[in-house]
């Protein structure tokens, strides 16, 4: 492999990966849109590193949007590692701020994200060269090129859809308040309030602390329950199209017979399309039906998951949301919290929480009465002191 440098016009990362791929590049790929830029770096197959001057990507703000450190010693830690000269994330473990597995799986969040969003930038510079930093100090990652491809192309086609709902950064919402009772994560509601001040789109977007995918995800959730309504400038007619009578059909039978997620799933393809009344109304009632089932299920595994370290490589079965997950359960105080507060809605969490399971990467203690819950340690790497 050469070195090149081009536009994202005309070398997209669609095209650019598939190409390294091919030959098992090794190297640094730089990619620069306005005032961001990231760089990846490769080697046989896998991305063993990455760097970014986002703030929002900085390693001490990951750590935190995890919750496996908090703001006041993130800050304190980074300061340390300045003056010591070392890498933030070296300097975390051998301090034992943080423990390496946990490190690991906040590095590789971080990199895979960023990874992600750029198959999303239509506009800036790529260039590939044939030489790698020294990673002597860091922690250095180990994700198959393969699956990040894989998953950055749906992620591509999820921001389709959601551009397609949501068809400029300068569109507004309506907050529907009437749909606006029950169950909302605290990020929610401040979405919604934001809406109602008439933030746009891209206010709203900008205004989570994780990457924008997950406030779009949010968004999504919102528009679907019926809570949250992009103004237009000419409405959409609010009769069924095409299709739309049997998928409802369909949908309600699967309600009726107790199958809560085939009928989410079902309002959700009606609901891609355009606001439907109805489709909205068995979107809401599915979701708490689910909610309500799958209460008794996560009530009992509270305090039972057992969580094996992440393999290097990782199943290439598992998609980046499925990690997101894992890494948001070691962080939650319960299984409820992690579901709630994940940017990807409670039925897509349990079917990541099923994959993991069948993976292997988390296990089920069984239930044993008189014997202590499994301790966690703390955030910051050590073991809660036991009485003496």
């Amino acid at each position: 492999m050469e070195h090149f440098k081009g536009g994202l016009t005309h070398y997209s990362m669609e095209v650019v990966i598939p190409a390294l791929l091919s030959r098992k590049a090794v190297g640094t790929l730089r990619v620069e849109r306005g005032a961001v830029i990231r760089y990846f770096f490769f080697r046989d197959g896998f991305l063993v590193g990455e760097g970014s001057n986002a703030p929002s990507e900085h390693l001490g703000q990951v750590l935190v949007d995890l919750g496996i450190l908090d703001v006041a010693r993130a800050a304190l830690a980074f300061e340390a590692a300045e003056l010591a000269k070392l890498p933030f994330g070296a300097f975390l473990v051998r301090q034992q701020f943080v423990e390496l597995p946990r490190l690991l799986e906040a590095l590789e969040h971080k990199a895979r994200e960023a990874f992600i969003d750029c198959y999303n930038w239509d506009s800036g510079e790529v260039e590939f060269t044939l030489q790698l930093p020294s990673l002597e100090q860091a922690v250095e990652l180990k994700l198959p090129l393969t699956s990040l491809h894989r998953d950055a192309l749906a992620r591509k086609q999820e921001w389709k859809m959601i551009r397609e709902l949501f068809p400029g950064m300068d569109t507004t919402f309506r907050v529907l308040r009437e749909h606006t009772l029950g169950r909302f994560s605290e990020e929610e509601l401040a979405l919604m309030e934001l809406a109602e001040s008439g933030a746009t789109l891209a206010e709203l977007l900008a205004s989570g602390k994780e990457s924008r995918i997950f406030v779009a995800r949010r968004l999504l959730h919102l528009y679907r329950r019926g809570a949250l309504s992009p103004h237009r400038a000419q409405p959409a007619p609010v009769t069924k199209r095409s299709g739309e009578v049997e998928l409802l059909a369909l949908a309600r039978g699967f309600f009726d017979a107790g199958r809560y997620e085939h009928a989410l799933a079902l309002a959700e393809q009606v609901l891609e399309r355009g606001p439907v009344p109805e489709a909205h109304a068995l979107y809401r009632e599915a979701e708490v039906a689910l909610t309500l089932t799958l209460c008794d299920e996560l009530l009992s595994l509270d305090g039972r998951i057992l969580f094996e370290p992440l393999p290097r490589p990782l199943p290439p079965s598992l998609t980046a949301d499925d990690l997101y997950l894992y890494s948001k359960l070691r962080g939650s105080v319960t299984i409820r919290q992690a579901l709630r507060t994940a940017a990807m809605g409670e039925a897509a969490a349990v079917r990541s929480v099923h994959r993991l399971l069948a993976t292997g990467l988390i296990r089920i203690a069984p239930s044993m009465e008189g014997t202590e819950p499994d301790r966690k340690t703390d955030p910051y790497g050590f073991m809660p002191t036991m009485e003496r």
